[in-house]
This record gives structure tokens, C-alpha cells and sequence, in this order.
């Protein structure tokens, strides 16, 4: 099945969600979270290589099996962009055993504005991914290289589009792309850049519970967003964030949150 934008229709696409939601659940809290994601009604999860999936990627068959019992599939995996460009082996050797074409690149915050250093950085990694049929994409966020609209765009004019696909966090969109009023931040960036966009995390936000915000409770214009993903196209994977569970969310578990998200996502979007 096709990824990302420009053809396939709705009916084709899987929802998956990141694990911020339940603080990281490692361990002995790691299976009941893939149950919980279950009773949620989601398709697959999302989590960081070294923050969340560690004690599984020289062991892909264990978390294969886990995912299997359940229905689920590894949708994506985050990491942390750097330039010791041997240590990405592993996680795709882990990504290839599993069957995750998905990997996202999440600058240090902090970062600064080297949009050529980072630009260089990440197509060399999409040039090591495609090995292992594996694409490359960049994660938007607050204080990062890529935190403003201009920051991406920067960006994007350095990046190889055949090593590096384009991927973005709507509610960080909705929060840090200054240069439009809030409503227009997200869809009107995907609506100029849609024949590139290959991956889509949906995230809300609002000034009260910042990026802590079920789907629907913030600003970000997802009535938009779903059109474009109607019109357009859109296939595959869309992941579910919310960075946490403070807030207006707090007094409800993450669960509950998932739940409210997922129940946005059946009502707004038909999936």
C-alpha cells in the first residue's frame, strides 16, 4: 500500500498512536499499554528507538510477537538526529525484521539554525535507510532547527527529496509556525508543500494545555486538514501525539484520551 499523500483514498488509512500519552511505558508497564492501545481501537503504535522500544531492537521477533498476539503493527519509529551515522544500523536492521518503512528524525532542542549541517545529516541518513527500505523524514517541533515555517522551508530547500521525505506534526505546526494567524498555520503549510508530505502526525494544541490536547480540544484546524486529505489523497499511516496528559486532560487517564482522539478521528475523518 502507497504512503503519504497525492493518491490512495481514506479507506486506506491506519491510525497509530505515540506512546507520550502514557509517559513512556517501558518494562513491566510496555504490555499493558499495547493492551490499552487495543481497547482504544488503534491500528499500531509509534515510539522513540532509545526512549521507549530499546530493550527491543536487537530482540524484533519478541516485540514482533507481542504486536502479532494483538493486531497491532509498528507504524513509525522516532530518534534523535546525529551525525554518528553507525548507531542508525541497528534500528534499521530492527525497522527492516519488522516490516516499518516509517523513520522519523527528531533534532536536539535547542539545535541551532544549521539548516545545511542538519540538511546534510539527514540525507545521509535517508541515503543509509533506503538500503533497507526504509524512508526518512523530519519531525517539526518547538525549539528545534525546524520550529517556524521558515525554519522548515529552509530546510526543505537543502533536503535531497529522494532521501528524505516530508512528514508533519500539525499541532507543533498549529503552535510554532508564527508567520500566519493561528487557524491557517497547519493546513495552509501542507496545502503549499501537499505533493511532498508523506506522513502525517495529528496533534492539537491550545494555550491552556499546550501540546497535552486530545484531538478536537485545540486550535488546529483538522476540518481543513481532513479535506485536503479527502481531496488530495492521503494513504497509510497517520499517528495520534499528545504530549502528555496534563492540562484540561488532567483527572482523565491516558486512555480516556486515546479514546477521545480516536472517537475525533472515526467522527471527522471516517476512519
Amino acid at each position: 500500500m502507497k504512503q503519504g499523500a497525492g493518491g490512495g483514498s481514506l479507506s486506506d488509512v491506519k491510525v497509530s498512536v505515540m506512546h507520550l500519552t502514557w509517559h513512556i511505558p517501558r518494562d513491566e508497564h510496555f504490555v499493558p499499554w499495547l493492551d490499552e492501545v487495543c481497547e482504544a481501537g488503534y491500528d499500531g503504535i509509534t515510539s522513540f528507538s532509545h526512549w521507549g522500544l530499546e530493550s527491543f531492537v536487537h530482540r524484533p521477533a519478541e516485540l514482533g510477537r507481542l504486536l502479532s498476539d494483538r493486531g497491532l503493527e509498528l507504524a513509525a519509529v522516532d530518534c534523535v538526529l546525529h551525525d554518528s551515522f553507525e548507531e542508525y544500523k541497528p534500528v534499521l536492521e530492527f525497522m527492516q525484521a519488522l516490516g516499518t518503512s516509517l523513520l522519523v528524525c527528531i533534532d536536539p532542542a535547542g539545535s541551532a539554525k544549521e539548516y545545511g549541517r542538519y540538511a546534510s545529516m539527514l540525507n545521509t541518513v535517508g541515503e543509509m535507510a533506503a538500503g533497507y527500505g526504509v524512508d526518512v523524514h523530519y519531525h517539526n517541533h518547538t525549539n528545534s532547527v525546524g520550529e517556524t515555517m521558515s525554519d522548515v522551508e529552509n530546510l526543505m530547500s537543502r533536503l535531497d527529496p529522494d532521501r528524505v521525505k516530508l512528514m508533519l506534526d500539525v499541532g507543533h505546526a498549529t503552535k510554532d509556525f508564527i508567520e500566519l494567524p493561528v487557524e491557517r498555520r497547519a493546513a495552509d503549510f501542507l496545502q503549499r508543500h501537499w505533493d511532498r508530505i508523506n506522513y502525517l502526525e495529528l496533534k492539537d494544541w491550545n494555550e491552556q494545555t499546550d501540546l497535552n490536547t486530545p484531538l478536537g480540544e485545540g486550535e488546529t484546524d483538522f476540518d481543513r486538514i481532513f479535506e485536503l486529505m479527502r481531496t488530495r489523497g492521503y494513504a497509510g499511516w497517520v499517528t495520534v501525539e499528545q504530549n502528555g496528559n496534563d492540562g484540561l486532560s488532567r483527572g482523565r487517564s491516558p486512555l480516556a484520551c486515546v479514546k477521545i482522539s480516536r472517537e475525533f478521528l472515526r467522527n471527522k475523518l471516517g476512519v
